[in-house]
Order: C-alpha cells, then sequence, then structure tokens
C-alpha cells in the first residue's frame, strides 16, 4: 500500500485512468450522439499530442464545451447519462462551488486536497469546462468582468469554506463573507454562471474559458483556434480537438510544449484519498 508521500504507484495511476478513460468514452458517446461539440483541452490535449495519450505522470482529463453545448449536455445527461456516473455542479448539488462540470464515477473517491468537506460526491472524475462569448480579449470591459468573475469565484468558495479558510483571508472580504451571510451560495452560483454566459451572441470572435486555472487572459483565444474541429488519437481512441492545436497549447504552455518537464515538475493531483473499487487509501 503506498504511503502518504507516494500516494500515486504506477499501479493506481493507472487504475485512475483507466477509470477516468471509461468516464470520457461514456460523455463523449453521449456527444456524439446528439451533435454536441466538445474538444479535448488542457493537460489531456497535450497528452494527445505528445505522448497520443496520458501524460505518464498525470491524473486527470480536461474537454470543452461551447456554452451553448455545454448547457445542452446537463439537459440530456439527466436522462442518458449511465447511472454509474453522477453530473456534479451547482444545479445537482447546492453545495458546488466550481464553475464546470465534473463528471464522477460512482462508488468511487478521488478527494481533492483543495475539496469542500461540504462537496457531497468525491468520485473520480473527468472536467468539463464551458466556453463563452467575448467580443474582445482586451479593454475595459472585458477585464473589468474577469475581476468580478475572479472575486465570485472566491467568495463563493470562500462562503462553502469559511471555518476552515476565514482566518485566512483580507479583513476586506471578512466583511463581505458577513454581509452576504444570509445570501445562499446556490444564489452567488447563479450570479456567477449567469455573468460568465452573459454574452449571447454566437458571432463573437472570441471563446473564453473563465473556470480555467490559468486565467481568463490566457484562455481567451480566437473561435478560429478552435473550429472547425480536427481529430487525435488519445489511448487508442478518436476524439475531437482544436483546429489549431499547436496555437492553443503554444499559448498555454509555450513554444516548447513537446519537450518533457524537469523530474521535479512530474507530479500530480497528488489526492487525500483514493478509492477506486474496496480499498481506501488515505
Amino acid at each position: 500500500m503506498p504511503n502518504k508521500s507516494d500516494h500515486l504507484t504506477t499501479a493506481l495511476l493507472e487504475g485512475i485512468k483507466q477509470v477516468e478513460l471509461s468516464i470520457l468514452l461514456d460523455v463523449t458517446m453521449l456527444c456524439d450522439k446528439h451533435d454536441l461539440t466538445y474538444y479535448l483541452i488542457g493537460g489531456t490535449l497535450l497528452g494527445a499530442i505528445r505522448h497520443e495519450g496520458f501524460i505518464p505522470w498525470d491524473d486527470d482529463i480536461d474537454i470543452a464545451m461551447p456554452r451553448k453545448d455545454f448547457e445542452a449536455f446537463q439537459q440530456i445527461a439527466k436522462y442518458e447519462l449511465p447511472e454509474s456516473l453522477f453530473l456534479h455542479y451547482g444545479t445537482t448539488d447546492p453545495e458546488y462551488y466550481l464553475p464546470i462540470i465534473k463528471i464522477k464515477k460512482n462508488g468511487t473517491i478521488f478527494e481533492e486536497q483543495s475539496a469542500s468537506p461540504n462537496v457531497k460526491h468525491q468520485g473520480v472524475f473527468i472536467d468539463i469546462f464551458p466556453l463563452d462569448n467575448a467580443k474582445k480579449n482586451t479593454g475595459f470591459l472585458f477585464h473589468t468582468k474577469g475581476w468580478v468573475l475572479k472575486q465570485l469565484r472566491s467568495f463563493l468558495f470562500l462562503k462553502m469554506n469559511e471555518k476552515t479558510t476565514i482566518h485566512k483571508v483580507a479583513p476586506w472580504k471578512k466583511a463581505v463573507l458577513r454581509m452576504t451571510k444570509s445570501l445562499p451560495s446556490s444564489t452567488l452560483f447563479d450570479i456567477l454562471t449567469n455573468l460568465m454566459q452573459s454574452d449571447h451572441d454566437e458571432s463573437t470572435p472570441f471563446y473564453v474559458n473563465y473556470g480555467s486555472q490559468y486565467g481568463y487572459k490566457k484562455q481567451t483565444m480566437p473561435k478560429t483556434i478552435y473550429n472547425p474541429t480536427a481529430t487525435a488519437k488519445f489511448e487508442g481512441y478518436t476524439f475531437w480537438i482544436p483546429a489549431e492545436t499547436r496555437q492553443w497549447l503554444e499559448r498555454i504552455y509555450g513554444d516548447n510544449y513537446m519537450e518533457l518537464p524537469p523530474i521535479e515538475k512530474r507530479i500530480t493531483h497528488k489526492p487525500k484519498r483514493i478509492q477506486l473499487k474496496e480499498e481506501i487509501i488515505s
């Protein structure tokens, strides 16, 4: 059994990958059935191009969907997602605080270090990010919206984890938390997600991923980078990817994205608890 300093042995990491790959196959099969657009992104896209599969030390899968497909997927998933999977989002869990969907495997545990103890489902998952319309990638209104969304995400997380995080936040944030104490977290989630998708004009030239850890500036790209879609192999299966994959990867990872990082940077998410079947590792 791995110890706390070595959570992910090779066998365990491979087990996680197989669960995630099975989730990805179920999700993308549903997308293809209903003509919903998705793209491999992040480390999953990098893995597909550089390794034709998972980055060897990676332990997650990321895809993105244009907002209209992201919303349509939720409605379809209510009736057609396999019973073995759970769609985790603010619409299915009032204590959820991320503006992205996680599709989780029932009967498993992958508890992240940053996970809120209030979140009711901690299963092995893949991430689905919404791509929202943006008229510009510069300017006062663009950056103001990005800043406001960043603060809303921060406040929602703090509100969900107030008991464990309140001592770490700035005085002005504590004051805001006190003023909004009576405001349900679900209301704040609705404000956040409604603002993210406030630009409904499909003809806008940019997509922006407000849910990304890389920040809205880096994740605002011309729609021509995404469309029309291309394909790539990932673990022996064919999936949709952005049309201009090289430009996408260079923007996120730099010009040398095909080079392996130094060993000290080849890290996993180091979850607190893992359960793939019966045994729990913590």
